[in-house]
């Protein structure tokens, strides 16, 4: 996607989080290079040394600068950095410094990383005021959002016969699936036909089945699903529902990229006004957001959509829109372009 950097993957291994890579780039992993990756790694991260090897085959792509995602990655970057004279880049996408933990344990570490680091880039307007709030100075902050690739988003909007809504994520508290649930108990007299699909899994799973249950609401947990199930899904729902909060420990939406997914596919969304979302989303274009844990107003914002088919269609095609002008991944990897080029 980047139009004339080609990048090239570094870390210690491959992890599962299910990310694609950008096809056909290299990848430098230390567990490939060296038979104590494990011991390397340590050392490493303790300032004891960098195995020569791995460092050597980083080398040999003459690289310009590193890219790293979340803070603790951007720590690492900073001693790769430092052995290769690069500039090095940090993204932070969310609870890497939202969660109160993770403030609290890198709070002696934040002064160091952020006075050694060359850019800081936050992935909304909410995740850039906490990174000011954490001492990062503002020559070093750029606010950039990550795109999505709208080629792949092309499935035809067309409903489902009985109304439906569907939720994505991980089934944790930040994602406030519960209060979906509760929506949905005030919303099951009016519409006895309505069906939520919950896509995700996570440590509430248990809970939310039992708790749906109880309720008495017709809903489907699916699992995971691959990106081109939830695309599908996504085409076919009446609303997309993921009503984030933020959750106890300090955790919340940096952004939300399912919620650029429902939109490029002409879905309306319904969520709470939390974090990064109220960017993701445009309140009343191109969907209905509330207060947090407003579960009265919730059920009112999906009754409103389910009411009126006109205006769900007139809501997708903002979103669509709204996602071609301002998170075309695309437009926002030469944007990311003009960041790299005043560094490297």
């Amino acid at each position: 996607m980047l139009p004339t950097y080609q990048p090239v993957y570094c870390g210690f291994s491959r992890d599962n989080s299910g990310f694609a890579l950008i096809q056909n780039s290299p990848s430098i992993l230390l567990n490939q290079i060296s038979k104590s990756a494990m011991i390397d790694k340590i050392r490493f991260r303790l300032g004891f040394g960098i195995c020569d090897a791995w460092l050597q085959a980083v080398r040999k792509y003459q690289p310009l600068l590193i890219h790293a995602h979340f803070f603790n990655d951007g720590i690492d970057a900073i001693k790769l950095g430092a052995r290769l004279g690069l500039p090095v880049i940090t993204t932070v996408h969310g609870h890497d410094i939202t969660k109160y933990e993770n403030a609290d344990s890198a709070r002696g570490r934040t002064r160091n990383f952020f006075e050694r680091v060359d850019c800081v880039i936050a992935v909304s307007k909410f995740m850039a005021e906490q990174a000011r709030q954490r001492g990062c100075p503002e020559d070093k902050l750029e606010q950039h959002y990550i795109g999505i690739d709208l080629e792949k988003f092309t499935e035809e909007k067309q409903e489902t016969p009985e109304p439906t809504l569907l939720f994505v994520g991980r089934l944790v508290e930040k994602k406030g699936c519960t209060y979906l649930l509760q929506a949905m108990e005030q919303l099951k007299v009016k519409f006895p036909q309505l069906k939520l699909t919950i896509i995700g899994d996570g440590e509430l799973k248990a809970a939310l089945q039992q708790e749906a249950a109880a309720r008495g609401l017709q809903v489907n947990f699916a699992g995971t699903a691959s990106a081109v199930q939830i695309r599908a899904q996504l085409a076919r729902c009446w609303a997309f529902v993921a009503p984030s909060v933020t959750a106890a420990d300090g955790d919340a939406e940096g952004l939300g990229m399912v919620f650029l997914e429902a939109q490029a596919l002409h879905t309306p969304v319904v969520s709470f006004s939390s974090g990064g979302v109220v960017e993701a989303v445009e309140d009343q274009v191109t969907g209905l957001l509330c207060a947090e844990r407003d579960v009265i107003g919730l059920a009112g914002n999906i009754e409103t959509l389910l009411e009126n088919e006109s205006l769900r269609r007139r809501m997708g095609e903002q979103g669509r829109r709204r996602v071609e002008m301002q998170f075309d991944v695309r437009k926002q990897c030469a944007k990311l372009e003009q960041i790299y080029a005043k560094l490297g």
